[in-house]
């Protein structure tokens, strides 16, 4: 043991004084001999001056979209350069956005890339495994450092903590998480990984890099029960600490957070010091970033100052804030979109010289932004897939085309099918999911209900696949039962309403088999958070009664008592009945704030996860075209489908003509049927894309040629369900959303 290097043994015992001094001496004879005999001196750091630039490349929200994906274009990311508004696009993937990051750096002498965090949870690399993937390629594209956002503990702190252990090369950044003793048993090994900062040396600048992780979902950043070990921190008080600690020995001080764009800005106001913050977390684009000045939050009308509130330290326990004049200064704020759309450039201009930064300079701030240019790189199809990412991903594109059928077909969706409402009430994807749940064979409850944010994605236009299922709902949650008495679903509602307003008054929840008004400005009690539920609605009157004329035709005519799509008057809420409500295993548990729902007793987890609930839905629709009975109409030729409307061919595998456009011949056809001529053209694409990496054109023809994708199209669309407004895929103001 006493000859291993580095071993630690018994302390000897402490030398006299007069020994260690003469050996002091003489180490220090020995040193000066060496350096006459021409050691050279290292020279201090060069100190910067005049004008120094820095390039920040910034990614965040990437949730697991790894591989390229279809995504139809709502007017915002198409006003983004992703493509035309409408218009189906292949965007994002790791391998792209590395060439990008790539391309940039090298047009940077100082560039840093900064990852805002929940790379996890979103697409079926993250089922499978746990966030190896993800954390893997990021390290492939040579990341400087990334933060811990919400999204990372969806499998618990102790798979985060082994996934960064095993996998990350790179800093791991969060400063306003305390965490458990990587020591004690059964402990994440988080502690000993995540760090509150670091800092870089780029050609003598000093950049101190801060990370901020999620604290508004840190109640509900797990799929199921799971101890975090993770304290959440003031964040004003930590951000102010660690500027505090680091601007004496840096330049420039960057946040990285995940806290959302209002968590951002009351953070900038009510700190000092802060150059730079690049967020993460509500999925949008500042293009320009915002300017916010910091230490501007309060203002102290007797001293005509500034000041920022920290906690006393003379009286700890007593909670006493004391006061700390400052001066505002303007801080940069970028966020840069999310799912892999985009990458963000933001280039600095820095200078510490008083003359250039004008009378106000603090020459403790170290180098300020004197300018900024901010330029976003949309993931497109235009963009070269880096082959060192592309390569480290391959392993894991062919282990889930092994796990999983993920190209499988489910259905196909004229036109898609979107999350969001324009009224901000109930959607069309979101009515299908809920009638999904709520009609469900063996659950077929009174009501069904579940939150917005957990459908994560749009049906786009065309076939629909499994894959896009697991786009659609990531998170493995599965339905769970419950008796509510009518006051219970009241209070349900309520709070639906509550966190509604507080959310722009968008709908935080979809529901099926219920109706109510959201009265997002109206309040329970003086003092009361705003947001009530008004009129509810559950089941259909018995007997029916109809209502052509809309609302004034029920009883009482009240608001949103008739259901318009199928002219009936519905049932108004009895505060005395029980009601039967299916909803997802989260909110059963408590995400997303819902208490009423954490404490019911009657709980029954059904064990029929929502993904699957969906597919099977929609698989047992009727294809498009299809009469009352579900049955196509039969044909011999495209003329024979006219009756059943525009856009009908006949699908015959003995007239069908093969080729980039699918056409059917004059041969004879003994069983043909019309279908959506969009869908045969669609799906047969669909097909061909199998052949699309083929080697040689020669290849790929005989590999098209092999798959005859028209003719399998042509009788695949005979079966196909159609996603349209017959299987629910609509919205019918069943959440009216009023006070906005």
């Amino acid at each position: 043991m006493s000859g291993a290097p580095g071993a630690v043994g018994p302390a000897p015992a402490a030398p006299p004084v007069a020994s260690r001094v003469a050996r002091a001496l003489a180490a220090c004879a020995v040193a000066l001999g060496l350096c006459a005999a021409g050691c050279e001196e290292e020279a201090p750091p060069a100190r910067l001056v005049g004008q120094v630039h820095l390039t920040l490349l910034h990614t965040s929200d990437i949730h697991s979209r790894l591989f390229p994906y279809n995504l139809q274009l709502g007017q915002v990311d198409a006003g983004l350069g992703l493509g035309a508004a409408a218009s189906i696009a292949n965007v994002g993937g790791a391998a792209r956005m590395s060439h990008l990051l790539g391309r940039e750096r090298a047009r940077s002498s100082r560039a840093l890339h900064l990852d805002g965090g929940d790379c996890f949870q979103g697409a079926p690399i993250f089922n499978f495994y746990s966030g190896e993937a993800e954390i893997r390629a990021l390290g492939a594209m040579g990341v400087d450092a990334m933060i811990v956002a919400n999204h990372e503990f969806d499998r618990g702190a102790l798979n985060l903590g082994i996934q960064l252990q095993q996998n990350a090369g790179f800093p791991v950044l969060a400063a306003n998480y305390q965490l458990e003793d990587p020591a004690q048993p059964g402990a994440s090994p988080l502690g000993a990984i995540l760090q509150p900062f670091t800092v870089f040396d780029l050609e003598g600048l000093k950049v101190g890099v801060v990370g901020m992780g999620n604290l508004s979902s840190l109640t509900s950043i797990f799929e199921a029960p799971n101890r975090l070990g993770v304290t959440p921190l003031n964040t004003t008080e930590v951000a102010q600490f660690y500027v505090d600690l680091l601007r004496p020995t840096v330049d420039v001080i960057v946040f990285v957070t995940h806290l959302g764009l209002d968590g951002d800005e009351r953070m900038i106001e009510t700190t000092t010091g802060i150059d730079v913050v690049l967020g993460g977390h509500n999925h949008i684009v500042l293009q320009p970033p915002k300017r916010v000045r910091d230490c501007s939050r309060y203002y102290d009308e007797e001293e005509q100052r500034h000041y920022i509130l920290l906690n006393d330290e003379r009286s700890p326990g007593e909670g006493a804030k004391r006061r700390r004049y400052c001066a505002p200064r303007d801080v940069l704020l970028a966020h840069s979109g999310a799912f892999a759309k985009f990458v963000g450039r933001l280039d600095l201009v820095l200078s510490r010289d008083a003359s250039e930064l004008g009378g106000g300079y603090d020459p403790l701030n170290g180098f300020e932004v004197l300018s900024d240019r901010y330029e976003l790189f949309p993931v497109t199809e235009g963009v070269p897939a880096d082959p060192i990412v592309a390569s480290a991903l391959e392993p894991y594109a062919q282990g889930l085309d092994a796990l999983a059928n993920l190209d499988l077909l489910v259905g196909y969706a004229p036109g898609g099918s979107r999350r969001a409402s324009a009224s901000g009430g109930d959607s069309p994807l979101g009515n299908l999911v809920a009638g999904a749940m709520w009609l469900r064979l063996g659950i077929q409850a009174d009501f069904a209900l579940t939150n917005t944010t957990g459908i994560r994605a749009d049906l786009v236009p065309g076939p629909v696949t499994v894959e896009q299922m697991f786009n659609v709902f990531p998170f493995d949650n599965s339905i769970s039962k419950m008796q509510l008495s009518g006051l219970e679903v009241q209070e349900l509602f309520d709070f639906v309403a509550r966190r509604s307003s507080g959310r722009g008054c968008v709908s935080q929840a979809q529901i099926a088999g219920a109706r109510a008004v959201i009265d997002c400005a109206a309040r329970s009690a003086d003092g009361a958070a705003s947001g009530v539920a008004t009129h509810v609605y559950i089941g259909a009157r018995q007997p029916a009664i109809a209502c052509p004329n809309g609302d004034a035709d029920c009883p009482g005519g009240e608001v949103g008592s008739c259901d318009v799509e199928a002219r009936r008057c519905w049932q108004p809420l009895d505060p005395i009945a029980t009601y039967e409500l299916a909803t997802s295993s989260y909110l059963a548990q408590g995400g997303s704030g819902f208490r009423v729902l954490q404490r019911n007793t009657t709980q029954l987890d059904t064990q029929v996860q929502q993904r699957d609930a969906l597919i099977d839905a929609i698989r047992a629709g009727s294809p498009c075209g299809a009469g009352e009975r579900g049955e196509l109409a039969s044909c011999r030729r495209d003329a024979d489908c006219a009756g059943v409307g525009e856009g009908f061919v006949c699908a015959c595998p003995e007239s069908v003509v093969e080729g980039r456009a699918c056409k059917t011949g004059e041969a004879p056809c003994s069983r043909g049927a019309c279908v959506l001529a969009r869908c045969r053209d669609d799906v047969a694409a669909y097909q061909r894309d199998v052949c699309a990496e083929a080697p040689t054109d020669w290849v790929r023809e005989q590999c098209e040629s092999a798959l005859a994708p028209c003719s399998a199209a042509g009788e695949q669309c005979k079966y196909l369900a159609c996603v349209d407004r017959r299987l629910g895929n609509f919205s019918d103001n069943r959440l009216r959303m009023v006070g906005q």
